[in-house]
């Protein structure tokens, strides 16, 4: 492997494949004091809603609401992060953070790197304490938690504001994140700084020998695990994390995880039904195969034990170091069927924590700099995935960086698939009573209709507590 490629591979490393597993967070009761405000927050609509509109009683609510943010910053200001970059991405961090203070000395932002062990529940205990830093970094659906203390900061009234609001926001920023913002009322609690997913993993050089390219469709995975298969001895295909996979099958084909709307469960519905079927089938012709023992694919890929799999982008760094010269690594965009595209999103996102005006629009503007154009676009090349910033992706660096990175050109090209799994408290539990459904349905530990019962009855305790 030449070395702008290993430059290359290593800058997937860093993503981190908790985004798509999200460690569990306790989905905390609303407090009396946030149940009190929600009250007044809905008897004050509820009063705004039946006077006419261009009355001063409403223009003085407009205003008060204007003025709820500072958009100036007076004097010095220390911003704190908690995050959980490490080695290379750390460094890089701590570059543009300098880079900031540069260019807004007023600011001085302080990066606190924190170990993944337990780091949800030092953020939980943080909230529950009001006492958390400055800004926050963690996946989508522990937010919502996070969001429930009322501990995080609408960033709409920044985003929106015409002093140091972000232009064009709605056109720039990949629309695949306003999934994301469902379930927080459509409010704009985090935001990622990079985009990634799930995409298909082949040994190029066997595809090439075989003359098959990677699948485009679900349907034309058989044929191709089929061969693969046929060709090694054993089964070629899988899933790295089956039931992430799973769901991205099931709501390509139009079926739903969770109906948000009614809090109901439609992980046991015909089209799910179907779906696991399908791999099932793969898995009795002997072309289809769970992780099992091995834990991930990526040595028995390397040894070629495997010739092809689906898994985060995040893992190329540790393939391409595992695979070396013994072949050439290819990758695709993850194959699509049904009526709407998608890819689930599984980056880590950031919030700006609930602590006072300046330190607040401090770290707005700290945010907003890591989403401008060139920075985002290094972004992308350091952590080889795609930039949230449609203005990054076109930036020459990152134009450059796919020529030479195939997983980034596999996540760029399915940059209009991209969606979030719903960002609900209970999620977790959710997730992993399917996780168990399936793994018992595909080893026949148990039939499909016990499983999916128990696991149903499992995540509906969970997203109604």
């Amino acid at each position: 492997m030449s070395k702008l490629r290993r430059i290359a591979a290593l800058g997937l490393t860093a993503v981190l494949l908790g985004g798509c597993v999200p460690q569990k967070v306790a989905a905390p009761e609303k407090t009396e004091e946030i149940k009190a405000e929600e009250a007044k927050t809905e008897e004050s609509q509820a009063k705004n809603e039946g006077k006419n509109e261009g009355t001063n009683e409403t223009a003085a609510t407009e205003a008060e609401t204007a003025a709820a943010i500072a958009t100036e910053i007076t004097g010095p200001v220390e911003i704190t992060i908690w995050h959980q970059y490490s080695d290379q991405y750390e460094v890089w961090f701590q570059k543009v953070a300098d880079e900031f203070h540069a260019k807004n000395p007023d600011i001085t932002v302080k990066l606190q790197y924190q170990p993944a062990d337990q780091y949800e529940a030092k953020v939980m205990a943080a909230a529950k304490a009001d006492d958390l830093p400055s800004m926050v970094h963690s996946a989508a659906a522990n937010m919502t938690s996070y969001i429930n203390e009322g501990a995080l900061v609408n960033m709409d009234d920044y985003i929106y504001d015409s002093t140091v609001g972000y232009e064009n926001f709605d056109e720039d920023i990949n629309s695949g994140l306003n999934q994301m913002y469902v379930p927080w009322g459509n409010k704009r609690y985090a935001m990622p700084l990079f985009l990634g997913g799930n995409v298909f993993f082949y040994n190029k050089t066997m595809f090439e020998e075989l003359g098959i390219e990677p699948p485009k469709t679900w349907s034309e995975v058989e044929a191709v695990a089929t061969a693969v298969s046929d060709k090694i001895g054993k089964p070629g295909f899988g899933f790295q994390i089956m039931v992430d996979g799973y769901m991205e099958v099931l709501t390509q084909a139009g079926g739903e995880v969770i109906d948000l709307e009614n809090k109901t469960i439609g992980f046991d519905s015909e089209t799910a039904r179907e779906k696991i079927t399908w791999y099932k089938d793969l898995i009795n012709k002997k072309v289809a195969r769970l992780v099992g023992d091995d834990k991930h694919f990526t040595n028995p890929f390397a040894n070629g034990d495997v010739g092809c799999y689906v898994a985060l982008s995040g893992n190329y760094g540790y393939l391409a170091t595992a695979v070396g010269d013994k072949f050439e690594l290819g990758a695709a965009p993850l194959p699509q069927e049904g009526p709407k595209k998608f890819v689930s999103l599984s980056e880590p996102v950031f919030a700006i924590a609930k602590t006072n005006p300046e330190e607040e629009l401090a770290s707005w503007m700290f945010l907003k700099y890591l989403l401008s154009p060139e920075v985002n676009a290094e972004c992308g090349t350091v952590f080889g995935a795609l930039p949230a910033s449609t203005a990054a992706m076109n930036e020459s660096v990152y134009q450059d960086f796919l020529k030479v990175n195939p997983v980034a050109a596999a996540v760029y090209e399915q940059r209009d698939s991209y969606g979030y799994m719903p960002t609900i408290a209970g999620w977790y539990e959710l997730r992993t009573s399917l996780d168990k459904a399936l793994e018992e349905i595909m080893l026949d530990i148990s039939d499909m209709d016990t499983a999916l019962a128990e696991a149903k009855k499992s995540a509906e305790a969970a997203i109604r507590k």
